[in-house]
């Protein structure tokens, strides 16, 4: 009897499905205490029960939800203790990698991080404002931890983002145009200290901008009350 393994195309979709749920639970679409229906979830994202499954196992091991038998997965939330170890740990992290980059990005590699910014818009009512700021913000971070040439850190940061979608800061972002002004200036500093091989300036600002979207992403979900209790208190 051969037990059943998912294939690569299931497994893709599962990661697909644990990001999405992750993304709305930290936003608040998806409120603490509601149930995650494997049929419903199955229907929304045009796939059969497997990668659902395998998407819920993920959530529950991370503490986001609780699987119960027969019913589905209700959800529990992230503590602002979890997001902000997380993020602590992804500033360190990324920091590094800015470090490094400083030392070894090639002149392709130049031209793609600045490159990221160069065509969005962060006026008020620009088009797909937030679609168009997820992407750019991507192919800015990626292009440094590309650039640092250490496989280990892109892991490890990987792992983070599995747990921490690196784009939901633009949650504090969307309707307040300052906060995003500033950090478009915080990439453009990294980007000059980066291409000008100032490592330590390039670590200390990048650990810098990571925590300060961190805060405002913290004081966003704490003014729309998102978090859950930590399991210490």
């Amino acid at each position: 009897m051969v037990a059943h393994v998912a294939d690569d195309g299931d497994l893709a979709k599962s990661d697909e499905i644990v990001l999405a749920l992750q993304r709305r639970i930290l936003l608040g679409e998806q409120p603490v205490g509601s149930w995650l229906r494997h049929a419903a979830l199955a229907e929304e994202f045009g796939t059969s029960r497997t990668p659902v499954r395998e998407a819920l196992r993920v959530l529950h091991a991370q503490g986001i939800v609780t699987i119960v038998k027969n019913r589905g997965a209700r959800v529990n939330g992230h503590s602002s203790r979890d997001i902000r170890e997380l993020g602590e740990l992804r500033a360190e992290l990324e920091g590094f990698a800015a470090f490094l980059a400083a030392q070894r990005i090639s002149d392709e590699q130049i031209e793609r991080m600045h490159a990221a910014w160069r065509n969005f818009d962060p006026a008020p009512g620009a088009p797909d404002r937030g679609r168009r700021w997820a992407e750019a913000n991507d192919a800015f971070h990626s292009v440094i931890v590309e650039a640092s040439g250490n496989r280990q850190l892109a892991q490890s940061l990987r792992d983070i983002h599995s747990r921490l979608p690196a784009n939901i800061s633009y949650a504090a972002y969307d309707g307040n145009t300052r906060l995003l002004q500033r950090n478009l200036a915080e990439h453009e500093a990294i980007a000059d200290a980066i291409t000008d091989g100032k490592d330590t300036q390039a670590r200390e600002l990048m650990a810098q901008h990571v925590r300060s979207s961190l805060d405002a992403t913290i004081r966003w979900a704490e003014e729309h009350d998102l978090f859950r209790m930590p399991d210490d208190q």
